[in-house]
């Protein structure tokens, strides 16, 4: 593992680092740690900041400019382990702006059953205020596909949502309109990639603008839904439901329970979770075959993320799988994220075949969506897809925006291609007549 370190200069939105010993003395130079483990107690730059030079001037402005007059320096240190950078990840989670997705548990758990087994190298970026205080963390990867390497973020396949984790203060240190320059000096410090493709981002990361969004950036091909629960769910159920859709509901539960004694579980036993979801897992696989949709819990390593992250999660139940059982069996189930009073709604499926006339998703969903609230979510996030059930539930819409660059003549050709295939997926996922032909179309010839 390396740790890489270099002073930026953000006053004037230019880099002051290197890649090479600086040929005059403005310039600062980065300092290379080797097998330096940050997850000790000097987890934090102090001890390098004592070791940095504090030039920090540049040839166009003037040596005798007051140091009060400029934006504080922010330091990068890169990392490529998660062990280096475990213990200041998890405590900046604590209170930093992210999402569940970019949680330390998640990724490193993502890496260790699914990341690792992809060509894929850890450049996990971390941004110092002078204070040595975190102001952000960028989980980025380069992943190697043939000759071409590409800048993505960790877990990207697998991320609903992508972003940095961002300090409360972080305008306070880079102000609106700053980013782009500070980002010129983030890849300067990374290895040299041909395309920087980061996906699925949404334009505010808790209550703060996502600074990704001052780079160019396009639309998604989906977007987003969640709605706001309260602290009652039976107050939101009925401002949710109309009245024929509750005595629906009514009925179908009375008929689940005709069939035999009807409960709703949530597992607790490591043996528990997992059983709950293998079922979980071979019913949504059968789902996505039935529709010749891509099956992605069938690849390496995806079975056993959902599981390694259920069970680790323990008491602070970041990860949460539940299900419905009739007469011991199997009906319905979910599995979810459970992050700064946000409950996000993730996998879920049902036995269709022998129970889907009496929709028994629908009642996971509500038991789901009353466990939340009793947890103390105040947000239920159904998160990326415009599924037409989402609206029955959602009053808020979100867009999601993709960055891409390229960096290289090979990067620049890949793009044109990229570009153009993700602007016509949008165009079918977001014209209702398309999609639902694309489907049919997709079942017809790809369901097994």
């Amino acid at each position: 593992m390396c740790t890489l370190l270099a002073t930026v200069g953000m006053n004037r939105g230019h880099a002051v680092l290197n890649r090479e010993k600086a040929a005059t003395p403005q310039f600062v130079g980065r300092e290379t740690v080797s097998e330096r483990n940050t997850s000790t107690q000097g987890d934090t730059p102090m001890s390098l900041l004592a070791q940095q030079t504090t030039t920090d001037t540049q040839t166009n402005v003037s040596n005798t400019t007051p140091m009060a007059e400029a934006r504080p320096s922010v330091l990068l240190s890169v990392h490529n382990e998660f062990s280096s950078v475990e213990a200041v990840w998890r405590r900046f989670e604590n209170t930093a702006d992210c999402f569940a997705f970019q949680t330390f548990d998640f990724l490193e758990t993502w890496y260790q059953h699914i990341g690792s087994r992809s060509d894929i190298d850890l450049q996990i970026v971390v941004a110092w205020g002078t204070r040595a205080k975190p102001l952000m963390i960028l989980p980025f990867g380069i992943e190697q596909s043939g000759s071409l390497r590409k800048l993505t973020w960790l877990g990207n396949e697998i991320n609903d949502y992508n972003g940095p984790l961002l300090a409360p203060n972080f305008v306070d240190h880079v102000a609106p309109g700053d980013f782009p320059g500070l980002w010129k000096d983030i890849q300067s410090v990374l290895p040299a990639h041909d395309v920087v493709e980061l996906m699925r981002q949404p334009a505010m990361i808790d209550g703060q603008a996502n600074p990704f969004l001052e780079l160019d950036t396009q639309l998604n091909a989906s977007g987003a839904h969640m709605t706001t629960l309260g602290d009652d769910f039976d107050a939101y159920y009925d401002t949710k439901r109309k009245a024929k859709a509750k005595r629906h509901f009514r009925s179908r539960r009375k008929k689940l329970e005709e069939m035999g004694e009807t409960v709703y579980v949530h597992p607790e036993t490591d043996a528990d979770i997992a059983a709950s979801l293998d079922n979980l897992i071979q019913l949504k696989s059968d789902a996505l075959n039935a529709m010749g949709a891509k099956d992605f819990l069938a690849q390496p390593g995806y079975a056993d993320f959902y599981k390694a992250l259920t069970v680790k999660s323990g008491e602070e139940s970041i990860a949460h799988v539940s299900h419905m059982e009739v007469a011991g069996e199997y009906v319905a189930g979910n599995w979810g994220l459970v992050h700064k009073g946000r409950f996000y709604y993730l996998l879920a499926s049902y036995n269709g075949p022998k129970f889907g006339r009496l929709a028994p998703g629908v009642q996971a969903l509500v038991e789901t969506m009353r466990w939340a609230v009793e947890k103390g979510a105040t947000t239920f996030d159904f998160t990326i897809g415009d599924e037409r059930y989402k609206d029955e539930w959602c009053e808020t819409q979100i867009d999601l925006h993709d960055h891409l660059a390229a960096t290289s003549l090979r990067g620049s050709l890949v793009l044109l291609k990229s570009r153009a295939f993700l602007a016509l997926k949008r165009k079918i996922k977001q014209t209702p007549v398309l999609w639902d032909n694309f489907s049919k179309l997709r079942t017809k010839l790809l369901a097994k």
